[in-house]
């Protein structure tokens, strides 16, 4: 998981809570009067620099409780949201506020401080759940799902690449996961995926929270997956992220992009193949869209392609917004909660919408598509339009593999799954 060295970010996109920015004040310790023993510092505080000792927050227990450590010495009330929950917290002799949880599942959980009022994230945490222009306080429970964190698994990296887009007409970047024992020089060169996030999500998001990394990792180390590169791109064709990704040219700047500006510079510096059957891409909800649109379109680039969560009416020409857009929690809320489309009114297209943006693909595809793979939970809404481009699909004789998950909603626990099940299914032999 990546640690983001960052401040607070306002929010910008539906369904997140504006974070205010509180600095961290660190007044020099008043020394005890003569003879009086010194207070004991708070657990987990550390000796030496300057001020008063460093603090640790957040600290997870064995047993589950976590503990989370403020100091506000002028605030007069501090809490923590988690989620539903809010939890006081204490205020001992050197201005540092403390409460336990109780007993927390295994997950990834993101939260804030309400102080006086006001929520902000830790500021001596530094893992952040992230979104566009977004950062929330993360925390990360151990577990034995796939995409939670196992000990002793070697771990892959993770490398960010800068770049000016002459297609969106902006800076930005991506992020390439390389497994462990990484070869450069592999006489067999890597398969590569390409993940894409939701709306209201960065570059960052798939790693961030999505556990993309930590699932490689996992399954790798288990012989589930092959060693495959992964990249995660920054999903907007248009510069101004979710504000403009409602315009057509959104879904078709991001295929250009992805084609012409990331792709090469992959190719170029990491040992990946350049063959269509060594390619995958693959995304939730937005990404979902792009991903069949670039696929689908482009099937001399990639041969396994997965949507999960579809949000197909973001497609040109759809002309409909999905419902309750913004895919990010609330600020304060565990990353597994519901957020994003699929709350809202159930949207339908116009099948004209698929054959304008599908014209040439017809039973041939079947002899290229490695796997397409269409997956929704029941509780989305938008299971309506995934279940008409299937039956649009079915109209043209291509092949694909469908899955609907039941009660599952537009969130996170199930794109985590979808990922899991993916990769074990990309790259392998007689897949369909």
């Amino acid at each position: 998981m990546i640690r983001r060295v960052s401040l607070w970010f306002l929010v910008v996109s539906a369904g997140l809570v504006a974070l205010t920015p509180l600095s961290a004040q660190q007044p020099p310790a008043t020394p005890p009067p003569a003879g009086a023993t010194a207070p004991a510092p708070p657990p987990g505080a550390r000796g030496g620099g300057r001020g008063a000792p460093p603090i640790k927050s957040p600290e997870i227990a064995a047993d589950g409780r976590v503990t989370f450590r403020m100091r506000a010495p002028s605030a007069s009330e501090v809490a923590v949201v988690l989620g539903p929950t809010r939890l006081p917290m204490q205020k001992d002799a050197q201005g540092v506020w403390t409460a336990t949880s109780d007993v927390l599942t295994p997950d990834y959980y993101t939260y804030a401080f309400a102080v006086d009022g006001t929520n902000v994230n830790d500021p001596v945490n530094r893992q952040f759940q992230t979104g566009f222009g977004t950062a929330q306080s993360m925390f990360v429970l151990p577990g034995s799902q796939p995409w939670l964190p196992s000990p002793g698994v070697p771990r892959g990296a993770i490398t960010r690449h800068a770049f000016h887009s002459s297609v969106a007409n902006d800076d930005r970047d991506f992020l390439v996961y390389t497994p462990p024992g990484y070869e450069a020089k592999r006489a067999n060169p890597y398969p590569v995926l390409y993940l894409l996030h939701g709306l209201g999500d960065d570059a960052e998001r798939w790693m961030n929270g999505g556990g993309a990394n930590v699932i490689l990792d996992n399954l790798i180390a288990q012989r589930k997956a092959v060693p495959m590169v992964v990249v995660t791109t920054l999903g907007y064709g248009v510069p101004n992220g979710p504000a403009g990704a409602m315009a057509p040219e959104n879904i078709t700047g991001y295929t250009k992009s992805l084609l012409t500006e990331v792709m090469p510079t992959v190719e170029k510096t990491y040992n990946v193949s350049h063959n269509r059957e060594d390619r995958a891409i693959a995304g939730l909800s937005m990404g979902g869209a792009e991903t069949l649109y670039s696929a689908l379109n482009h099937l001399d680039t990639f041969a396994w392609m997965g949507s999960f969560s579809g949000a197909f009416v973001m497609w040109p020409g759809a002309a409909s917004p999905p419902p309750d857009a913004g895919a990010g929690a609330a600020a304060g809320a565990p990353a597994n909660a519901a957020g994003g489309r699929g709350r809202g009114a159930a949207p339908t297209l116009d099948p004209a919408v698929f054959d304008r943006n599908f014209p040439a693909l017809d039973a041939k595809a079947n002899g290229q598509i490695k796997m397409l793979w269409i997956t929704c939970g029941t509780a989305d809404s938008l299971l309506g339009v995934n279940r008409q481009f299937k039956a649009w699909l079915k109209s043209k004789n291509v092949a694909f593999t469908e899955e609907e998950v039941e009660g599952m909603g537009h969130v996170w626990p199930l794109w985590r799954q979808n990922l899991t099940d993916f990769v074990q299914k990309a790259f392998q032999p007689a897949t369909k």
